[in-house]
């Protein structure tokens, strides 16, 4: 009866053991299972809040993106500009003036408040000439900076702020006659035809009467063509315009040298610049930008060819952007790529837009390769949401649409939380297992 007894009370320690360890490894699982919950929750709010921080560097949009003045002595203006809470939030704003002019630009307000229900403020600042400057365009940036909340709490964390510029442009005359100029050259493969370009603006205050140019085209130290080109009119001051000449070539494919001599009422300047005549080792098949927004840093993908039977190592772009003025805005470059033979490569070239304003620009695109290069002009279409690309007589590329900020994180926020939802019906199922 005492073995009997003995077994009994054996057994029933044992099923009480078992007993509390299932217990515990159930409060471990439930723990556990918890514990996986709070972090699940924990990164989605992590990363709800990164993706709003992100929204918010797209709170802000200024108009004009610049204004242009002709210079005269003690010159005065009161400039109207808006900035815009493109994302209706409430946040305070804080000017700067910076540039050659600033000392000459007069803000109305350092720091103002936007709240969420105000769509744009608009504000003024007043120019004030000396009475002279230096020949030339003088500059000065109107900047508007989205402050950080809590700036008086000295535990913060520092986040980004975004900030957008209103450009303010002064022309000042050359004493006399005087012109700016740049030179263009684009080939055409298909007709083995070369356009020259010579586009200038007048920045002189006198009528220029006439102006011409002469090209001359090198193969090494040998000259073997002189075009010219005279034009006939008068130029205004701070006119633009353009000469224009095409060279049907009968000379072997390679690399060629131009160089140009402009000539307006007796005054020259001179260019030069390289070519290539015939086959092309290399060509450019396309550029696009995709979800593009103005002021941001735009992915500009360029997809080339390599036409010949070998691959190519150290490839690069090289792209040159000028404004209406002639003027170099933008000198940009890409990494170094290998491109297969006969094959087809994107190539990546990245254009911060920050200062960027709505309107057309002229640009010059290289493919650096094998110490060779192709060259392409075109024209950039910018605005608010599209860049478009298109070349003398030829379309190069277009600007894909950009999805909307709103829109991208309603898509984002929609798989976060159906993903959470997924995992919680999985989890209840296991629970009830």
């Amino acid at each position: 009866m005492m073995n009997i007894l003995l077994r009994w009370k054996m057994k029933l320690s044992i099923e009480v053991n078992n007993m509390n360890k299932t217990r515990t490894e159930n409060e471990e699982r439930r723990a556990k299972n918890l514990e996986l919950s709070t972090n699940w929750g924990l990164r989605t709010i992590l990363l709800l809040a990164v993706i709003f921080m992100m929204s918010s560097t797209y709170a802000l949009g200024i108009t004009p993106g610049r204004t242009s003045v002709d210079f005269s002595p003690d010159f005065e203006k009161e400039v109207t500009f808006s900035v815009v809470n493109t994302e209706g939030k409430d946040m305070d704003i804080a000017f700067s003036v910076e540039g050659d002019l600033a000392d000459y630009v007069n803000i109305s307000n350092e720091v103002v408040s936007f709240s969420s229900e105000e769509g744009s403020k608009s504000f003024k600042y007043r120019l004030e000439l000396p009475a002279s400057l230096s020949p030339g365009i003088h500059k000065a940036k109107i900047i508007a900076t989205e402050l950080s909340e809590n700036l008086d709490d000295s535990d913060m964390v520092i986040r980004a702020t975004v900030s957008v510029a209103s450009q303010i442009y002064v022309s000042v005359p050359y004493p006399g006659k005087f012109i700016e100029a740049n030179f263009n050259i684009v080939t055409f493969e298909d007709t083995d035809k070369v356009n020259f370009y010579v586009p200038f603006i007048s920045r002189g205050e006198e009528v220029i009467d006439k102006v011409s140019a002469v090209v001359d085209i090198y193969k090494g130290d040998e000259k073997i063509e002189s075009l010219s080109v005279t034009e006939f009119f008068s130029v205004e001051s701070g006119e633009r315009k353009e000469l224009v000449t095409t060279w049907s070539p009968e000379v072997a494919p390679g690399k060629y040298l131009a160089k140009v001599v402009v000539d307006y009422d007796g005054v020259e300047i001179n260019f030069e610049k390289e070519f290539n005549v015939g086959h092309e080792d290399f060509e450019v098949l396309g550029i696009s930008v995709n979800n593009f927004k103005l002021g941001d840093v735009a992915k500009l993908e360029v997809l080339v060819q390599n036409k010949l039977s070998d691959s190519v190592e150290n490839v690069f772009a090289d792209l040159e952007v000028y404004d209406t003025d002639l003027e170099k805005i933008a000198d940009l470059e890409s990494t170094n790529y290998g491109i297969p033979a006969l094959s087809n490569k994107e190539m990546i070239v990245y254009w911060d837009t920050e200062y960027l304003e709505e309107g057309i620009y002229s640009s010059e695109l290289k493919i650096n390769y094998n110490n060779k290069f192709i060259s392409k002009n075109f024209k950039v279409d910018v605005s608010d949401d599209m860049m478009i690309f298109s070349g003398v007589g030829f379309v190069v590329a277009s600007g894909g649409k950009k999805v909307g900020t709103s829109l991208l994180l309603g898509i984002v926020i929609g798989i976060l939380v159906l993903v959470n939802l997924l995992w919680l019906v999985w989890w209840m199922r296991k629970k009830k297992k």
